[in-house]
């Protein structure tokens, strides 16, 4: 037997209809804050990634050689695909408001929340400056947790590389050396830091006052006072835990302000999203220089807190699966099956010849609540027999009462 290929993943019913939920979910917040769906192609040109993505996504991505000899790749996330669609279009009116849910291919060492094939949820503002573009993305992603049912669990921490860059520069610590440190305070102990700090020639006093935030104690800048506007916002938006982290850096290469990322408290798992304010990467592409703000939510560690948090339910469907006792069933099945979807009932018909027992045994391990069985009476009659599975209890009703059939199987 061919083994699937380590770091992908295959997904049944019973998960896949679950994972629709949480992307619907997704969509429903996308629309209700006006945000529209645009999609891009799954390979792309390495060239567009070049400079733009940093090292660590250039050394990750599934890149090869297409037949015409060009250097192609899957994508490995989404805001270049961005980047370029905007650049190639002059008509477009902006500010853009977009979202996507693409997959996405990147060559990493499989663990718990990361594999090599993902999807993701991209939304971003393009073409807005203001503070408003950054509250309205960073309220997106607390109304996707809350329609989850996890906005409780998790807590948000925010951040901004051009204050960052100003305190680094006026305390004289290296800025990329400081971000790497940062960026990994949480997973280092006490030694691996000051190794590193020694190592890089850092302040390590001056460092640990970045991270804990007592940097800020007293400091009056206008970059703080933006940051403070947009926490407000947000908490005006919604009842949310999110406050200034110094140590978030976000990628090296994208971000120009604003960032920002969603944890659960406890920290157990990865980031469960993060995004932030990248005004250059339009323009290093060809095309005007456009200030942009978005963020990315990837299905994985997701998946993780909701099934942590009981939130990742079997998804309530109205179904019922059709069963015929003989011929005259079977023909009549057709003309069943018909109405009820019409009328907004999904009808699983029996496919297979096996007799009536096996049919409801079949409908029940599937999860079906509800049996519609049609015979000779039934057809002759215009009427279905509905079965409730769960009591045995079961009665005859007429086709034409559609509604109050369809209500029964929405309660079950």
């Amino acid at each position: 037997m061919v083994e699937r290929l380590r770091g992908f993943r295959d997904f049944y019913p019973e998960e896949q209809e679950s994972r629709r939920l949480m992307f619907d979910r997704m969509r429903e917040s996308c629309l209700e804050f006006g945000f529209r769906e645009v999609s891009g192609p799954s390979v792309e040109s390495v060239e567009l990634y070049a400079n733009k993505s940093g090292m660590e996504i250039m050394n990750q991505m599934f890149s090869f050689k297409d037949k015409g000899g060009r250097d192609v790749t899957l994508i490995p996330e989404f805001t270049p695909t961005l980047a370029r669609m905007v650049s190639a279009r002059k008509d477009l009116v902006k500010p853009l408001k977009w979202y996507s849910i693409e997959k996405f291919w990147r060559y990493e060492e499989p663990q718990s929340g990361r594999f090599r094939e993902f999807y993701q949820l991209n939304a971003d503002i393009v073409g807005s400056e203001s503070y408003l573009a950054d509250a309205e993305v960073t309220s997106l992603a607390s109304d996707i947790l809350k329609k989850l049912g996890i906005l409780d669990k998790v807590k948000f921490k925010v951040n901004s590389r051009i204050l960052l860059d100003r305190i680094l520069g006026e305390k004289g610590l290296k800025k990329e050396e400081t971000y790497l440190v940062l960026d990994r305070w949480n997973k280092m102990t006490d030694e691996d830091k000051e190794i590193y700090m020694k190592e890089n020639g850092l302040d390590p006093g001056l460092v640990a006052s970045i991270a804990d935030g007592s940097v800020l104690n007293g400091l009056e800048d206008e970059e703080m006072q933006r940051i403070a506007k947009i926490i407000d916002y947000v908490k005006s938006s919604e009842m949310v835990d999110i406050d200034f982290d110094l140590k978030i850096v976000r990628g090296l290469s994208y971000y120009t302000g604003y960032v920002f990322e969603a944890w659960d408290k406890e920290e157990k798992f990865r980031a469960i999203l993060g995004g932030g304010r990248y005004d250059e990467i339009i323009g290093q592409l060809g095309g005007e220089k456009t200030p942009s703000v978005g963020f990315a939510v990837g299905d994985a560690v997701l998946e993780n807190i909701l099934k942590s948090s009981g939130k990742w339910g079997k998804v309530k469907r109205k179904a019922l699966f059709l069963a015929m006792v003989d011929d005259a069933g079977k023909e009549y099945a057709p003309r069943v099956s018909k109405t009820l979807r019409e009328n907004g009932v999904a009808v699983d018909v029996n496919t297979a010849e096996r007799g009536i027992s096996k049919q409801l045994d079949y409908a029940s391990k599937m999860g079906y609540g509800y049996v519609a069985i049609v015979g000779e009476n039934e057809k002759r009659n215009g009427t279905i027999v509905l079965k409730n599975l769960n009591t045995g209890l079961q009665e005859e009703l007429s086709l034409e009462r559609c509604a109050e059939i369809a209500e029964k199987i929405e309660q079950s």
